[in-house]
């Protein structure tokens, strides 16, 4: 079973729901935080940078029969760590206004990357992760 933490908006690059690290991040640029917010959110997005690598790869080749893709993140159930510090964010951007929804899926699509935290996955044509 598979995590993914999503707001409310679309993302252009996808046209899927945004995720939640691209919701932290514009949040931490907003200037919208208070001062314990805005130090807990850097505390998170720091343990996150620090510890779970950056996906070597977001498609899978390009053919001229598809249009581009792009992959979505997808948080591994057992890294319990990483899920603990998601809901921390998701709770921190609840709080501005945004809605955070976490969504379970077995079947998240082509898998294109993974490591001990995470797979990044295409999603199958049609379907919306």
């Amino acid at each position: 079973m598979f995590l993914r933490f999503v707001g409310a908006t679309l993302d252009p690059r996808t046209g899927q729901a945004t995720g939640l690290l691209t919701i932290a991040y514009e949040l931490r640029d907003s200037g919208e935080l208070n001062a314990a917010d805005d130090i807990q959110l850097h505390d998170h997005l720091r343990w996150i940078q620090n510890t779970v690598p950056v996906p070597s790869r977001f498609s899978r080749g390009r053919n001229v029969n598809h249009k581009e893709t792009h992959g979505l993140s997808w948080v591994k159930c057992e890294a319990q760590e990483l899920v603990r510090h998601l809901y921390a964010l998701a709770d921190i951007a609840g709080r501005y206004g945004h809605t955070i929804e976490t969504i379970r899926s077995d079947r998240p699509g082509y898998v294109v990357h993974e490591d001990a935290w995470q797979i990044v996955a295409e999603p199958f044509h049609g379907e919306r992760a």
